[in-house]
């Protein structure tokens, strides 16, 4: 029965520790299927791995924050921001991240943030990227709102039709993106020129779709790009916060793969980093675009919602343990008795002299082990009561010359006196002869 119960324990463990697998798997892979634009992940036109690449080979140690804005690392470096009204930012920057992000920037922290209107607010940072961010109403409303509502494939097309959108959806959500929303043409980029440090030197800067930048002029800052000439509007500006900056620019498209190169955003990039990232590191935010962030096993899944189920399997199986378990061995014998003490031993030592119908032999005994103890402290080698006398009375030790005399006259008072009274003065005498 304990065999059977021990199978079935082990098989519904690895049952369940293949379909956790599983889910995790599913999961894992279904976070990196679609990358966001402007994500260090991705490696198509509007991705950004470029410039993450350019950031190692420059030396800026780039790392992807992949969590929110509350334990910016301490020391310095830059943070950098990406997005655009068109790729909005999935998740919101919130308030308590905001004041960390203004205590990180007074600390010595440098922000970078281009085309993200929701990113900065011109009252917590003194400036501002023109224009909100204006989410989309979801994937229904925007096809209720084209002309003449879903295209349909005819009958006698192979194609899959849009009457099941959500199956479609499911299944191949790439092909019914494709279906219902057209991509248009890239928006043309306009050339912004330097304006000041550290940029000066560029021949100019391709920004696609750009916004103008806002600041309040009682604020410390320099102008580093405006739009079409000198003259122009900022697209890009400085602002001193504290120890640090934020640097605001009004597109990030110069940064995608298909313009880093093209439109000088490479070139701005390492400009800017060797300016302003003073040797800390450069961290790419992916947490606010929706980038899964960094986790271990047990973080996951407590995210996840599983935490109570592993608190469950967890006593499930300690219960299992604990009334199915047998001893992997015999019991161990017991430890045998600690020997006895200095007490026991004196009190057996007594009680054979008592027992002894010779108490003349046993104060002989005595006298010996006494007058070796006596020899052994003064290092004396002579062996007898009188010869070792001598020697310590020859060496001017009269006092324990004395005791030694009196020891050797206590043997023959053992008899009339008892033992009791003769081990009282056998061992006065001996303390007197080693002290």
């Amino acid at each position: 029965m304990r065999r059977l119960a021990r199978r079935a324990a082990i098989a519904t463990a690895v049952i369940l520790g293949l379909g956790l697998s599983g889910v995790m798997c599913q999961r894992v892979s279904a976070r990196g299927r679609y990358v966001a634009a402007y994500s260090t992940y991705g490696s198509g036109p509007e991705g950004t791995r470029g410039l993450y690449l350019l950031a190692e080979q420059i030396g800026a140690r780039p790392q992807r924050w992949a969590e929110d804005l509350g334990r910016l690392p301490e020391g310095g470096g830059m943070l950098v921001a990406l997005g655009a009204c068109e790729t909005w930012m999935r998740r919101d920057v919130g308030r308590l991240e905001r004041e960390n992000l203004k205590a990180w920037i007074e600390a010595g922290g440098v922000l970078l943030v281009a085309g993200a209107p929701d990113y900065v607010r011109r009252s917590d940072f003194g400036v501002a990227i023109d224009g909100g961010c204006e989410r989309s109403s979801g994937l229904i409303r925007m096809l209720e709102e084209r002309e003449g509502g879903p295209r349909k494939e005819s009958d006698g097309d192979d194609e899959p039709q849009l009457e099941d959108l959500p199956g479609m959806l499911r299944e191949e959500p790439e092909r019914a993106y494709d279906e219902v929303v057209d991509d248009g043409d890239i928006p043309m980029a306009h050339g912004a020129w330097p304006a000041g440090e550290p940029v000066i030197g560029l021949p100019w800067v391709g920004l696609r779709q750009p916004r103008g930048v806002r600041f309040d002029e009682s604020r410390s800052h320099h102008t580093l790009l405006r739009l079409d000439g000198p003259e122009g509007e900022p697209v890009g500006v400085r602002v001193d916060v504290g120890e640090g900056a934020v640097i605001a620019l009004g597109s990030a498209s110069m940064f995608q793969n298909r313009d880093l190169s093209q439109q000088n955003g490479g070139l701005l990039f390492a400009r800017l980093v060797r300016e302003h990232a003073g040797g800390g590191p450069v961290l790419f935010d992916e947490y606010h675009l929706g980038i899964g962030q960094h986790r271990g096993m047990m973080r996951y899944l407590r995210q996840a919602g599983l935490g109570a189920f592993i608190v469950q399997l967890l006593l499930l199986v300690l219960f299992v343990v604990w009334r199915f378990g047998a001893r992997f061995g015999s019991p161990r014998d017991p430890a045998p008795p600690e020997p006895a003490g200095t007490a026991s031993y004196v009190e057996g030592v007594g009680t054979l002299y008592a027992k002894a119908k010779d108490p003349v032999g046993a104060a002989g005994i005595l006298v010996r082990r006494a007058l070796e103890r006596i020899a052994a402290h003064h290092h004396v080698d002579a062996k007898g009561a009188a010869p070792l006398a001598d020697t310590l009375e020859a060496r001017k030790r009269k006092e324990a010359a004395e005791a030694v005399r009196a020891i050797a006259t206590l043997e023959s008072e053992a008899a009339s006196h008892g033992l009791p009274r003769f081990t009282e003065r056998l061992d006065a005498e001996l303390a007197r002869a080693i002290s």
